[in-house]
């Protein structure tokens, strides 16, 4: 019965290192949708001929850097609860 605990013990640590290399990877990759939001915004400035689909990139990958950084948060809240 105690490897049974200790088995399950194991799964429940391999999870946790798991969401803490997911959390990891999500704010990752917000940051990386922020620079390029950044770029196409700076884009937008410097070029007026793309400038509306520039604009409008900027906009989707800045909202996709919030929701990338929001699911997250998320994750790191449910390792938090689990975690003590």
């Amino acid at each position: 019965m105690a490897t049974d605990n200790h088995n399950g013990d194991d799964k429940f640590t391999t999870l946790i290192t798991d969401l803490h290399e997911l959390a990891t990877y999500l704010h990752k990759r917000g940051d990386k949708t922020l620079r390029l939001s950044k770029q196409f915004a700076e884009n937008a400035q410097r070029d007026s001929s793309n400038r509306e689909f520039d604009v409008n990139q900027s906009r989707m990958l800045d909202y996709q850097h919030t929701v990338w950084h929001e699911i997250g948060n998320m994750v790191e809240k449910l390792i938090k609860q689990h975690d003590k």
